[in-house]
């Protein structure tokens, strides 16, 4: 367990310990986190481009001055880590240069590329020690319970829990998974009315699920908790008094569905089987690049065979013209990035991701974050890009990319 977990204590400490410069690289990403958590300011830069440009820009500012601010960056110019980053954005930038639509997909990518290479550098370099990561666990603490507030006002107020916050129920479940880091530490650290809190904001937010007609957010936490129970986090007969509660919510919430979101025929249940042939076959005309993030689909239908029994090719054409994208992430770097890049980030993602089990398993913590506390956020994350293609979402990528950024490395990241 850390020697102290005091909000009052870690400020002292990192004070203390930080010169200057760090100091500023330190508020910009504090406060980028904010802007991300709720898109609040909200700036359009770019008059007719959905990409979320001002957020890109704030997560590359963050990286940058991380990098340029911070002297303990350089010992990253021989990594590994650094080089696949430069790898990844070389593929990226030249996604963008030779795809379908140039200009739009190359905004894009730099989006994609500011959020997730911006939130994994700014954690391997700026939340190296035991201060600076109880500072972080309490702005998500913050930053989540803020955002459930505004979720239940926004449901009460329209209807829609993404009212205040978002455009979409999606993005924000996916980022409220996120940030459940935050509760998840003070919990596995069992520091008294801290994880007293904690415990109950967990319960809201699944309550802000039920609220959201989410079926994914509803479901993916208890994948969650037999995770937990598999790692010797939750005991059986807790867990096993948890589930009849919640087998009755979910009988509910699927009971109180509208009938149209339960069968095959569903626009989201069908576009997203019919994607996993499409996306190949897409993939499979551009193999190296891909065709561009968020490029146009339709004159990759002129030779292709509907394979989902569900639905007609009238009907998919209508569907691929207004998502655009194959609401996977994997299956969208596959067909709109090429095959390289999609197999060289997911290699890299499963790396992380072993390690991580592995340090759960063994148990040797390196962190101030429990590696459990990352590892259910990470696999939240991970099963609801299977039905989002959430790295496309700035708010997503940022807080998924800091997280990756916090798994140990083999000698500890604390210092």
């Amino acid at each position: 367990m850390p020697s102290d977990l005091n909000l009052g204590t870690a400020l002292k400490q990192d004070s203390e310990a930080t010169a200057f410069p760090e100091r500023i690289a330190w508020l910009v990403f504090c406060l980028t986190c904010v802007q991300l958590a709720f898109l609040h300011p909200y700036v359009v830069l770019i008059p007719g481009e959905r990409a979320n440009v001002f957020s890109g820009v704030l997560c590359a500012l963050s990286g940058v001055l991380a990098w340029l601010l911070i002297k303990k960056s350089s010992r990253f110019l021989k990594s590994p880590e650094l080089f696949i980053s430069l790898a990844l954005l070389i593929l990226v930038a030249l996604s963008g240069i030779f795809s379908l639509t140039p200009w739009s997909s190359s905004l894009r990518g730099f989006v994609v590329l500011a959020s997730g290479l911006g939130g994994f550098w700014c954690a391997r370099i700026l939340l190296d020690s035991e201060a600076r990561q109880v500072l972080f666990a309490w702005l998500g603490l913050g930053m989540l319970a803020v955002i459930i507030v505004l979720s239940i006002i926004g449901y009460v107020v329209s209807g829609r829990i993404e009212y205040f916050l978002d455009v979409n129920p999606h993005p924000l479940a996916d980022r409220m998974m996120l940030l459940s880091f935050a509760p998840l530490t003070f919990i596995f650290w069992r520091k008294g009315p801290v994880a007293v809190a904690a415990v109950i904001m967990l319960l809201l937010s699944y309550f802000v699920f039920y609220l959201s007609d989410l079926r994914s957010a509803m479901l993916i936490p208890l994948v969650l908790g037999v995770l937990a129970v598999l790692f010797g986090a939750l005991r059986l007969r807790y867990f096993a008094a948890v589930l009849v509660p919640l087998v009755v919510i979910l009988a509910c919430f699927f009971y109180k569905l509208p009938v149209a979101k339960i069968g095959p025929e569903y626009e989201p249940a069908y576009y997203r089987a019919e994607n996993y042939p499409f996306s190949l076959h897409i993939a499979a005309k551009h193999p190296f690049l891909g065709i561009g993030l968020r490029a146009p689909r339709e004159q990759f239908l002129e030779d292709y065979q509907i394979k989902y029994p569900y639905v007609t090719k009238e009907k998919f054409t209508e569907s691929v013209q207004q998502v655009v994208t194959s609401e996977n992430i994997f299956l969208t770097f596959m067909s709109e990035l090429g095959f390289p890049l999609a197999i060289l980030y997911a290699g890299c993602v499963l790396i992380l991701f072993v390690r991580l089990v592995r340090v759960v398993r063994t148990g040797q913590q390196t962190t101030f974050l429990p590696a459990l506390a990352i590892l259910l956020p990470v696999t939240a994350a991970l099963l609801h890009f299977q039905v989002l293609d959430g790295l496309l979402h700035p708010q997503i990528s940022w807080f998924f990319h800091i997280l990756l950024g916090m798994i140990p490395s083999r000698t500890g990241n604390v210092k």
